[in-house]
């Protein structure tokens, strides 16, 4: 009986202390994925390393470049030429490459001189053939332009042909269907003697085993607010969708609506507008932006860079030699000669240190991310 419950006791203490190291070691994950969930390239002494958004580095500052990340890999260069660092630093694809595009399907596009191959996060190259040219990898297919006939098929992630070479262009596989372009050959009789044979092209979509699904018929997209006039002589106008002038041949840009917003140029000079052409800021900046998620523009007057809100209420003052748009509440600013990042209300969250910043901060594993929402018409 004691024996029994000596054991009952003992098993108690072992589940209670696998209990306790559980949540220990989630807290630790938990604490490293909120710590490290952005990342951003930065420049400090001359290299570049990683920052998350306290600031803190992810990578080191020990490289002569970093680009934006991206699936959480970014391209380094190193005496003009380029590699692969993963998101804590470490170098997967050595500096061999005249080009390194982004890691899709555990797959990344190289190019040396001018030809293209795909390596693996190792560094091996799939194909024992180079490409003319050649897409990314989606759908664990890339498109590929042969050298030997100048067309294009699909290779699967381990360099084999998965679509033949049919095609005069071809794009990326998304949701199981590509765009590809076939070349045809019409007769044309000129006269009984001559027949003069003219190549046709013929847009389709094809399913991932080759087949053409059906054929494309590009419509012209007929905007909400169409453009008049000329930029080239600063006579550009818009209309609304009915065809009424909402603002008249006198400017020479304007920018996509956001909700009813848009920026306009004239004579140098930036301002706002809405979409029925109502003038809602006078033009008096040397530049506008469009508008971040929290509602703030990106102005410049008189050399200087600051934020103001779609009534043209100056929100941060114009202070700042360069700025970028607020992304995940933080903007880049560039203050006597040096990038830190600031909040909505103008207050430094990361110190102003750095010699550069690439981009704005993007998830560790994210990609490519638009930084303003709009509608392009």
């Amino acid at each position: 009986m004691l024996n029994h419950a000596t054991n009952h006791t003992q098993q108690r203490c072992l589940q209670f202390m696998k209990t306790v190291n559980y949540i220990i070691i989630l807290f630790f994950l938990t604490s490293c994925s909120v710590d490290k969930t952005e990342i951003v390239p930065a420049k400090y002494n001359g290299k570049y390393g990683a920052i998350n958004s306290k600031g803190k580095w992810l990578i080191e500052p020990t490289f002569d470049s970093i680009n934006s990340f991206y699936n959480g890999f970014a391209d380094t260069y190193k005496n003009g030429k380029q590699g692969l660092i993963d998101i804590e630093g470490k170098l997967v694809i050595d500096y061999d490459y005249d080009f390194i595009g982004h890691v899709e399907n555990e797959r990344v596009l190289v190019q040396t001189e001018n030809h293209y191959n795909f390596a693996d996060l190792k560094g091996k190259l799939i194909s024992k053939t180079s490409f003319s040219d050649a897409e990314e990898f989606s759908e664990e297919l890339a498109s590929v332009q042969f050298i030997k006939n100048g067309k294009w098929g699909y290779i699967d992630v381990n360099g084999n042909l998965e679509i033949d070479t049919l095609f005069s262009l071809a794009y990326e596989f998304k949701n199981g269907l590509a765009e590809v372009e076939i070349e045809t050959t019409d007769t044309t009789t000129v006269n009984p003697k001559y027949i003069m044979l003219e190549p046709k092209f013929y847009d389709c979509r094809i399913d991932k085993s080759g087949k053409i699904i059906d054929t494309i018929e590009y419509k012209k997209n007929e905007r909400k607010f169409p453009l008049i006039g000329s930029a080239n002589t600063n006579t550009l106008g818009k209309l609304n969708r009915f065809g009424d002038t909402i603002m008249q041949k006198k400017y020479r840009a304007f920018g996509y609506p956001q909700g009813k917003y848009m920026w306009y140029l004239t004579n140098e000079k930036y301002g706002l507008a809405d979409t029925t052409g109502t003038i809602l800021i006078k033009p008096i900046y040397e530049n506008l932006s469009y508008f971040s998620h929290n509602g703030l523009a990106i102005a410049k007057q008189n050399g200087k860079y600051g934020y103001i809100n779609n009534k043209g209420d100056i929100i941060i003052d114009f202070k700042f030699d360069d700025a970028r748009s607020f992304k995940y509440d933080l903007a880049p600013v560039k203050i006597n000669g040096k990038w830190g990042f600031i909040d909505q209300h103008g207050t430094f969250k990361i110190e102003p240190k750095f010699e550069n910043i690439i981009g704005h901060f993007r998830k560790l594993n994210g990609k490519t991310e638009r930084i303003y929402e709009y509608s392009e018409e």
